[in-house]
C-alpha cells in the first residue's frame, strides 16, 4: 500500500465511523417516531456511505485529456484519437468486473429510456465523435457512459469523469457545465505547445471560480516533448507566472508532465519513464486533496446535519414523557382542540410557498427583460465590431486559395465568426458579473430577510401548538448546534431540502448556518447558469453552418474583394441569428428552475415540520391505548435514550477531533 492509499483509507475510515453514529441514531429516531427526521437521516447515512470522490477533467482539444486519465487509471480504459472524439461524458468507477452501462437522454416529451449494459470494446461507438460537422454529433441521444473497472484509484472512491472538449459543440459544453456543481476536484489539462490559457480554456476557469472550484489542478501536458533543458525551463515559468495566480493551491496546483510517458510507464513496468514523466506528483497532490482537505469537508458538512437531528431528539423526549403522562382523555381533548392550529399553520405554510412562487414568477420576467436588453446592445455594436477587424487569414488570389475559393471563404466566415463570437461572450460575461450577480444578489436577499421573518413566525406558532398539546414547551425555534442558532429558513432546507445546497459552492463549510452564507455560494451558479444558457446557440460551430445555409456568401466568392465582403456578408447573417435568438426564455427559465428548488424545499420542510406533530400525538395515543404498563415502560425507554444521545453525542466530538487532525 502506497502513501496516496493510505490518505484515502484513512478518510474512509472516519467516514465509515460515522455512519455507525449515523446508523446508532437513526435507532434512537426511530423509537422516538421521529418518523420525518428518520428519513432525513436515512438519506443522509446513504450519502455518507455512497458518496465518493467526484474529479472532473477538462481541456480543449488536442490536449490529451483522454492520454492523460487513462495514465491516471493506469490503461487503456478511454479513446484517445487525434480528433475531437468526446462525445459525451464518461464516468470511470470501481467495479469487481469490466463493465459499461450506457445512459439515454431525458427527451423532451415521453418517458426516459433505461440504461443499457454495452460491450465494453464497442464503448468507442457511443462516446466517439466520428464527424463533428454532422447534426448527430451535436444531438446525441446519450447522456453518459458509466465504466466500471478494477481499478486501484476506483477502489479508493475515486471517479474519474472525462468531459466533452471545451472548444467543442455546444451542447457538449453545457454538458460539462451541468457536472461543475457536483464534483470534488477539477483537472485542468493544458499543453506546453500551447500553454495559453486561450479564449476558452479563460472562459471555463472563470466558470469554474464562479461554481465554487477555487483549488484548480492545471496539467500542463507533453513537457518531455520539450527538447531543450533550457526551453522546457522557460515553459515552466510561463506556466507558473500564466496560472499560479488562477488556483488557491499556487503554483503547487500546477504541474508539468507527459501523459503519454506516464501510460506506457505504467504499461511497460518502466518505474524510471513513469518518474521522469511528472504524473506522481499529480498522483500525491490530488490524493491530499481529496483525502484530506475535500474529505473533511464531506465529514463535517454531514456533521451538521447529524448534530441537528441530535439536538431536535433531545427537544422531543420531554414532551413525549410529558404526554406520556397525560391522562388518555386529555391527551385527546388537546389534540382536538389544536386542529384548528394546525390548519392555520398550513394556512402559513401555503402563504410562504405562495410568496416565493410568485418571487419566482416576478424574477423570470425581470431576467428575461435584462437578458433581452442585453441582446438589443449587444446587437447593436456588432457593425461596429464588423467593420473595425481586420482578418488575419484572408483569401489571397495569388496561392493555392484560387483553386478552392470556397473552401479559402470557409476560412474566412470561421474567423469573422469565432472573432464576433469572442466579443459577445466577453459582453457577456461582463454582465453576468456587472449586472445580473448584483442584480440577484439583491431580490434573493430582500427574499430571504422576509423568508427568515415568515418561518420564524411560522415556528413560534408550531410552537405553541406543542406546548398546547405536551404541555412542556420544547422549542423548535431555537436549534442550534455547537452553540450557534441555526435560522429558521436554513432549519427548514437542510431537512427534506437540503441537500441541493449541500452541493453548492463546494468550498463552504459553515454555509449550513445563515441564509447568507448559502446566498454566496448560490448567487453567483444562478448567474453563470443564465449566462450559460445564453451562450448556447451562438457558438460559432452552430452559427457558421447556419450562416453558409443562408447561401448569401456565394455571390461574392469569384469576385474582388472577396474578404471585405464576405467580413461584412458575415457581419449581416451573425446579427441575424443573435437577434433572432430566444436565449432570453432560456436565461428565464434556468434561473427560475434554481429558485423553484427553493420553494419545493420549503414546502417539504414546512409540510414535514407540520407533519411531525400529528406523527408525534399519534404515537403516545396509540401506545397508551395499550394500557399502564406499556406507558410506564415507555417512560423508563426515554430515559435510555436520553443516554444514548449523550454516549452518541460524545463519540461524535471525539470522532470530529480525530478529523481536525487529517
Amino acid at each position: 500500500m502506497n502513501s496516496n492509499d493510505r490518505q484515502y483509507q484513512l478518510f474512509q475510515q472516519k467516514r465509515n465511523a460515522l455512519a455507525v453514529l449515523v446508523k446508532q441514531q437513526i435507532d434512537v429516531l426511530h423509537s422516538l417516531n421521529m418518523t420525518e427526521t428518520e428519513a432525513n437521516i436515512r438519506k443522509l447515512e446513504e450519502r455518507i456511505l455512497t458518496d465518493g470522490f467526484k474529479v472532473l477533467v477538462v481541456g480543449e482539444f488536442k490536449r490529451g485529456k483522454s492520454t492523460f486519465i487513462n495514465a491516471l487509471l493506469r490503461q487503456e480504459v478511454l479513446p484517445a484519437y487525434s480528433t475531437p472524439t468526446t462525445a459525451i461524458i464518461n464516468e470511470v468507477k470501481w467495479g469487481n468486473k469490466q463493465k459499461a452501462m450506457l445512459y439515454y437522454r431525458k427527451p423532451a416529451s415521453g418517458s426516459t429510456r433505461l440504461p443499457q449494459e454495452i460491450p465494453v470494446d464497442k464503448i468507442e461507438e457511443y462516446v466517439v465523435i466520428k464527424d463533428s460537422d454532422k447534426k448527430e454529433a451535436k444531438e446525441s441521444p446519450y447522456e453518459k457512459v458509466e465504466l466500471f473497472w478494477p481499478l486501484e484509484l476506483c477502489r479508493n472512491g475515486v471517479e474519474i469523469i472525462d468531459s466533452p472538449g471545451l472548444n467543442e459543440n455546444e451542447v457538449r459544453q453545457q454538458v460539462t457545465v451541468d457536472y461543475l456543481s457536483r464534483v470534488d476536484a477539477v483537472l485542468f489539462v493544458l499543453s506546453c505547445e500551447q500553454l495559453g490559457p486561450s479564449i476558452s480554456e479563460q472562459k471555463m476557469i472563470e466558470l469554474l471560480s464562479n461554481c465554487g472550484h477555487e483549488d484548480i489542478f492545471f496539467i500542463c501536458n507533453r513537457f518531455n516533448d520539450i527538447r531543450k533543458k533550457e526551453e522546457q525551463e522557460r515553459v515552466r515559468q510561463h506556466g507558473l507566472s500564466q496560472f499560479g495566480n488562477l488556483t488557491k493551491q499556487g503554483t503547487q496546483g500546477i504541474f508539468f508532465i507527459t501523459a503519454v510517458d506516464a501510460l506506457e510507464g505504467y504499461l511497460d513496468q518502466d518505474v524510471n519513464r513513469i518518474k521522469n514523466s511528472g504524473i506522481e506528483l499529480v498522483e500525491q497532490a490530488l490524493a491530499t486533496f481529496l483525502a484530506k482537505e475535500r474529505g473533511r469537508v464531506k465529514i463535517v458538512r454531514s456533521e451538521k446535519v447529524f448534530r441537528m437531528s441530535i439536538e431536535e431528539s433531545r427537544k422531543i423526549i420531554p414532551q413525549r414523557e410529558s404526554m406520556l403522562r397525560t391522562d388518555l382523555q386529555t391527551l385527546e381533548k388537546r389534540y382536538a382542540d389544536a386542529q384548528e392550529s394546525l390548519r392555520l399553520l398550513e394556512k402559513e405554510r401555503e402563504s410562504i410557498v405562495r410568496r416565493i412562487s410568485n418571487f419566482r414568477e416576478d424574477i423570470k420576467e425581470l431576467v428575461r427583460g435584462k437578458a433581452r436588453q442585453l441582446l438589443n446592445q449587444v446587437g447593436d455594436k456588432l457593425d461596429g465590431w464588423v467593420k473595425e477587424y481586420t482578418i488575419q487569414e484572408g483569401v489571397k488570389l495569388f496561392s493555392k486559395d484560387i483553386v478552392n475559393m470556397e473552401k479559402a471563404a470557409k476560412r474566412v466566415v470561421e474567423e469573422v465568426t469565432q472573432y464576433l463570437s469572442s466579443k459577445v461572450e466577453k459582453e457577456f460575461t461582463q454582465w453576468q458579473r456587472q449586472e445580473l450577480q448584483p442584480f440577484l444578489g439583491s431580490r434573493l436577499d430582500d427574499l430571504f430577510k422576509e423568508l427568515e421573518d415568515k418561518a420564524g413566525n411560522f415556528f413560534s406558532d408550531l410552537d405553541r401548538v406543542r406546548v398546547e398539546i405536551s404541555g412542556t414547551k420544547v422549542s423548535k425555534l431555537d436549534v442550534e448546534v455547537e452553540g450557534t442558532k441555526i435560522s429558521p429558513i436554513n432549519r427548514i432546507l437542510s431537512g427534506i431540502a437540503g441537500f441541493v445546497f449541500m452541493d453548492y459552492g463546494s468550498a463552504a463549510i459553515g454555509g449550513l448556518f445563515g441564509y447568507k452564507e448559502m446566498l454566496k455560494s448560490l448567487i453567483p451558479q444562478l448567474a453563470t447558469v443564465g449566462v450559460t444558457y445564453l451562450l448556447v446557440g451562438l457558438n460559432p460551430w452552430i452559427l457558421i453552418p447556419a450562416i453558409f445555409a443562408s447561401g448569401s456568401l456565394q455571390a461574392f466568392i469569384k469576385v474582388n474583394g472577396i474578404n471585405d465582403k464576405v467580413k461584412q456578408q458575415v457581419g449581416k447573417e451573425y446579427k441575424i441569428q443573435f437577434q433572432a435568438s430566444n436565449q432570453p426564455d432560456e436565461v428565464a427559465n434556468a434561473v427560475a428552475a434554481k429558485i423553484k428548488e427553493i420553494e419545493d424545499g420549503v414546502d417539504g420542510g414546512l409540510g414535514n415540520e407540520i407533519q411531525s406533530v400529528r406523527t408525534q400525538v399519534k404515537s403516545i395515543l396509540a401506545e397508551k391505548q395499550k394500557g399502564q404498563a406499556n406507558v410506564d415502560q415507555k417512560i423508563r425507554e426515554l430515559a435510555s435514550l436520553t443516554d444514548q444521545l449523550n454516549a452518541i453525542d460524545g463519540q461524535l466530538n471525539e470522532l470530529m477531533r480525530q478529523v481536525a487532525q487529517m
